[in-house]
């Protein structure tokens, strides 16, 4: 890790759950440092093409990111910079959400009764149906191409699936309304915690404004939320 890097870690190390989903992708070689300060650090995730950003301070932010001449997707750690933003690089919204982490050492139990196995292109079209968060079909291609995305089978059947984002989130979880109240979805969490903790990384995920079923599932499996909102400044 070189210099940069380091520093960057070390701020964002003080407040390490608000800050999980920046000092996850830096511990997995995933960031490039945009700008740094002693008041915040702008990052760059590279697979994810976005910015990251930690700031003390709305004038702290708007100083890391000067230099940044076009800026299309961010995810900031409070409102008031993530407005800012939006209105200077002519974003459409700020999309609230609560960060949850699972720092627990215990593996998820995932029942006998679902079997969960790596999707590929075969399922593209029923993602595609189902998922309602983004509607790119190119992500979900690309999400595919990965080997990321996992399906959970009753009998047979897909009744589900998950995923991780290209920023380095545990996501894409849906359940097939024919399958929903089963255990699906605990499942699918569960089985996702465990693949992520068997490569050595934090699970983290981010869970919209208003979902209170994630809500609910991630807290009943031991995943810790975190009480200061993050904000996705992105367009629909």
């Amino acid at each position: 890790m070189n210099r940069e890097l380091e520093k960057a870690a070390a701020y964002l190390e003080r407040e390490p759950l608000r800050y999980v989903d920046m000092l996850e992708p830096l511990r997995r070689g995933m960031v490039e440092v945009a700008a740094l300060g002693e008041q915040g650090v702008l990052l760059y995730n590279v697979p994810g093409e976005l910015y990251m950003l930690a700031a003390e301070s709305l004038q702290a932010g708007q100083a890391l990111c000067a230099g940044v001449q076009d800026m299309d997707l961010v995810v900031t750690h409070d409102r008031e910079t993530g407005e800012y933003l939006r209105k200077r690089y002519g974003i459409e919204r700020c999309q609230p959400c609560t960060q949850a982490v699972y720092t627990g050492e215990a593996s998820f139990p995932v029942g006998k009764e679902v079997e969960i196995r790596r999707l590929g292109q075969e399922s593209f079209s029923v993602i595609l149906e189902t998922y309602h968060s983004f509607t790119d079909p190119g992500y979900i291609r690309r999400r595919l191409e990965a080997g990321v995305m996992h399906g959970a089978f009753l009998q047979g059947e897909l009744a589900g699936f998950i995923g991780m984002h290209a920023e380095g989130s545990v996501g894409m979880l849906e359940v097939l309304p024919a399958f929903r109240r089963q255990g699906v979805a605990t499942a699918l969490l569960g089985f996702m915690g465990n693949w992520c903790r068997e490569r050595g990384w934090i699970p983290f995920s981010q869970i919209w404004d208003g979902n209170t079923a994630s809500l609910e599932l991630h807290k009943r499996l031991g995943w810790t939320l975190c009480p200061e909102p993050l904000y996705w400044v992105m367009n629909s």
